[in-house]
Order: C-alpha cells, then structure tokens, then sequence
C-alpha cells in the first residue's frame, strides 16, 4: 500500500520537480529542432540570409567607390568652360560727319614763282617784290623764303627749287629764241627793174 504520508513529505517535492524539468526538457528540444523539420521556416531565413548578403556587398561597393573617388591618384573630371560673353555691341553714331577736305589743287606743270636773277655759289637771287634791300631775295641751297626754297644749285646757271608743292629746275640763261619761229617778212616786189648791158651801155662800145 502507498504510504500517504511519505508522498506528502520531500519526496513528493522531488518527483514533482522531476515532472517539470522534463516538461521543460522536452519542450526546449521541441522548439530548438522544429525549424529543422519546418519547410517554411527554413525558406524565410535562406531569404533574410540572401538579402543581407546582397546588402552587404551593396555597402561594400559604395564604400569603394568612396575610397576610390577621394583617390589622389584619380584624375578629376573638367567641367565645360562656361561660353565667352557676346561682344558689346557698338553704338551706332549718327551724328553728322564733317565734310571732307577738299582736294589740295594741281600742281602747277610750271614755275610760277620769283624770277631767277642770279647765282653765285650756292646761292641763288630771286626778284623779290619789295624795293630796296627788298628787292632781291638771297636763298643759299636748304633755306626757305615766302613759300620758295633752294634745293640746290648747278654751276653755271642751274637751281633746283620747290615751289607751291612742286620740283622745278630753273635756268638762269633763257636759251630759247622764239623770234627764229616767226614767218619771214614777204619779199619786196622787184618786177619794174630791167637788166641792163654793161658792154653795151659804156662809151666805148659807141
């Protein structure tokens, strides 16, 4: 017979506390083997595996390519030079021009100046207008008077001036005769002379 007593003493306590640590026993290798046998469980965590790897790698790539850009070594990109302004435009002037100079006249084909009186040296005498010590203008070659300048002089009697913008060569010896260009006067009319005889008019012929 089970002795009631007994059961109600430590021993009950013992066979109790064996009771439930086997219940925990084999509730923890239940929960610990169940992935294990479970198709599902097994499926959801080779996902969340993969999609950290992934992510892993992503991380990786990024931190790379971080390194890799603060690289001294590597060879920054040139940014396009921005294009150059426009040029200014100038303003447009339409003020009224000046009209233009007129044209300095021909030069005279010509001498028209003082009359060349005389040369001696390298000094040439002109007419002048005045009277007096006025009279004669006195230029030596290089000097200049009243618009007139002697570039040089030509033993005997030839000078070389500028004069009212032009080079003349004046002689002081006018060689021209424009008399000989004349026509000769007309022959006198000698038809009423006759010839005469001598051998017959003298006294000895009578």
């Amino acid at each position: 017979m089970i002795d009631l007593p007994k059961l109600r003493g430590p021993m009950s306590w013992s066979i109790l506390s064996l009771i439930a640590m086997g219940t925990y026993a084999i509730f923890a290798i239940s929960t610990a083997f169940s992935p294990l046998f479970d198709p599902s469980t097994r499926t959801t965590s080779q996902s969340q595996t993969t999609s950290l790897l992934e992510r892993h790698a992503d991380l990786i790539a990024i931190d790379v390519a971080r390194f890799e850009g603060r690289s001294a070594f590597f060879k920054p990109v040139r940014k396009a030079a921005p294009p150059p302004p426009p040029p200014p435009v100038a303003p447009v002037d339409n003020s009224p021009r000046d009209p233009a100079p007129p044209a300095p006249p021909p030069v005279p084909s010509t001498y028209m100046g003082p009359e060349l009186i005389a040369i001696i040296g390298d000094e040439a005498w002109f007419r002048g207008s005045g009277s007096g010590a006025g009279a004669v203008m006195r230029l030596k070659a290089g000097s200049e008077m009243d618009g007139l300048k002697v570039v040089s002089t030509t033993q005997p009697s030839m000078v070389t001036v500028e004069y009212r913008r032009g080079v003349y060569e004046i002689d002081l010896f006018v060689a021209e005769e424009p008399f000989f260009l004349n026509e000769a006067p007309a022959l006198p009319d000698t038809s009423f002379l006759k010839e005469v005889d001598e051998a017959s008019d003298s006294p000895e012929a009578s």
